[in-house]
């Protein structure tokens, strides 16, 4: 899990990422992204409860995403606030295919 200081958690910040920030589109994944006035990159995850009513699940998902991010963060060269929202149920993808499609989508930001 990402520490405290590198999570985002200010419901103004989700908000102003969701009007203002470029963002990336998979099947499974969206991720909007802008630069940061911060020395270090910020990110936040979100699954909505229409992917699971179980928060159980949603919980299960965010911190699998958030394992792979994690190590995908020493990557990002720019300080940027970042979400990862979660479209679908991916527990049925391996977890080589969830670690390359993350992949995929952290190419444009971490450039």
């Amino acid at each position: 899990m990402l520490a405290r200081t590198y999570r985002l958690r200010k419901n103004s910040d989700f908000q102003r990422l969701y009007k203002t920030a470029k963002r990336f589109a998979t099947p499974n994944l969206v991720l909007y992204y802008m630069p940061s006035n911060l020395d270090y990159s910020q990110i936040g995850f979100v699954v909505s409860k229409k992917v699971s009513k179980s928060a159980v699940r949603r919980n299960s998902l965010r911190r699998r995403a958030s394992g792979i991010v994690e190590e995908l963060y020493k990557d990002i060269k720019k300080p940027q606030k970042i979400i990862v929202l979660i479209r679908k149920d991916f527990t049925e993808l391996k977890p080589e295919e969830l670690k390359n499609e993350i992949k995929n989508l952290f190419k444009g930001v971490v450039g």
